[in-house]
C-alpha cells in the first residue's frame, strides 16, 4: 500500500486491532457521509450511510447506480425491517446467533419501519425491490457486531456491497484491493486475510426465507443446508462444489 492509503488505514503500521475504537472511528466516518473499506468474514466490503457515500462506491465499483444494495445489519435491524413468521425469525436467530453463521436473508420488508422512513428515497430505491423484499446480511466477526451495535444506537442504516470492482471477484485481504476501492475510501480497515478466502472467492450465501429458496450459493452454504435440514427439516439444495 502506498503512503497515501496508509494514512487512512487503521489499525496503524505495527499495531493490533483494537474493534472498539476501530468500529468507533468506523462509524464517525459513515455519519460524516464518507465510505469504509472493511473486513467481513465474507471478504472485504465497501459501506456506506449516505445515498452520497452509495454513489461514490457504484463508481469505484463500476456498478450500475439501478443495482440494488444490501443492507449490514444485526438481528435487531432484520427483525424490524423484514416481515417473516415468527418461527421462521427464531430460525434466523439460531442459525446466525446460536450457530455462528453468516448469511444474506431476503425477505419482504416492513414500509412502516421507523428506520426506513428515515431514509431518503434514493436511499430507499438502492435497497429495496419492486417486489416487496430487500436482503439484511448478518455477519458475525467482532467488528461488524460492535460496529452494528454502535450504529443501532445511532441509529445509522449501514448500506454494504463486495470491495472490488464489478466482475473482478471478491477480495480477501487489501493487499488485493483494485486501486480504485482504494482511492474511493475514506477510511480503510485491515485485519489480514479473511477466514472464508478457503471458499474460492465465493461472497456470502443468500436464501429468500419467505419461500426457503436459494438466491446464491456462497461462502457456508453446506453448513447451512446441514444445519437447516437438521433442526428444521428444511432441505435446500446441494452444493455441487463443498459438502453433500
Amino acid at each position: 500500500m502506498s503512503n497515501d492509503y496508509s494514512k487512512k488505514t487503521i489499525p496503524a503500521p505495527g499495531q493490533p486491532p483494537n474493534v472498539k475504537a476501530d468500529a468507533q472511528r468506523t462509524l464517525e466516518v459513515l455519519q460524516a457521509g464518507g465510505l469504509a473499506l472493511m473486513p467481513t468474514e465474507v471478504g472485504y466490503g465497501l459501506i456506506a450511510a449516505s445515498a452520497e457515500a452509495l454513489d461514490r462506491s457504484f463508481a469505484a465499483k463500476k456498478r450500475k447506480p439501478s443495482h440494488t444494495q444490501g443492507v449490514v445489519g444485526t438481528l435487531a435491524v432484520h427483525q424490524e425491517l423484514h416481515m417473516l413468521p415468527a418461527k421462521t425469525i427464531d430460525m434466523i436467530r439460531v442459525l446466525h446467533e446460536d450457530l455462528d453463521l453468516s448469511f444474506g436473508i431476503v425477505a419482504p420488508f416492513d414500509k412502516s419501519s421507523k428506520t426506513l422512513q428515515q431514509q431518503s428515497p434514493a436511499t430507499l430505491a438502492n435497497v429495496t425491490k419492486e417486489d416487496g423484499t430487500m436482503a439484511v446480511y448478518v455477519g458475525g466477526s467482532a467488528l461488524l457486531r460492535e460496529l452494528g451495535r454502535l450504529s443501532d444506537a445511532a441509529g445509522v442504516l449501514l448500506l454494504g456491497s463486495s470491495a472490488n470492482v464489478s466482475g473482478s471477484g471478491q477480495k480477501f485481504s487489501i493487499e488485493t484491493m483494485d486501486p480504485e476501492i482504494l482511492e474511493a475510501a475514506d477510511v480503510i480497515v485491515d485485519y489480514g486475510l479473511q477466514r472464508y478466502h478457503v471458499y474460492g472467492g465465493r461472497a456470502s450465501t443468500i436464501l429468500d426465507f419467505a419461500n426457503m429458496k436459494v438466491v446464491r450459493m456462497g461462502s457456508s452454504y453446506e453448513l447451512i443446508r446441514d444445519r437447516m435440514l437438521k433442526f428444521w427439516g428444511v432441505e435446500l439444495p446441494p452444493d455441487p462444489d463443498f459438502g453433500k
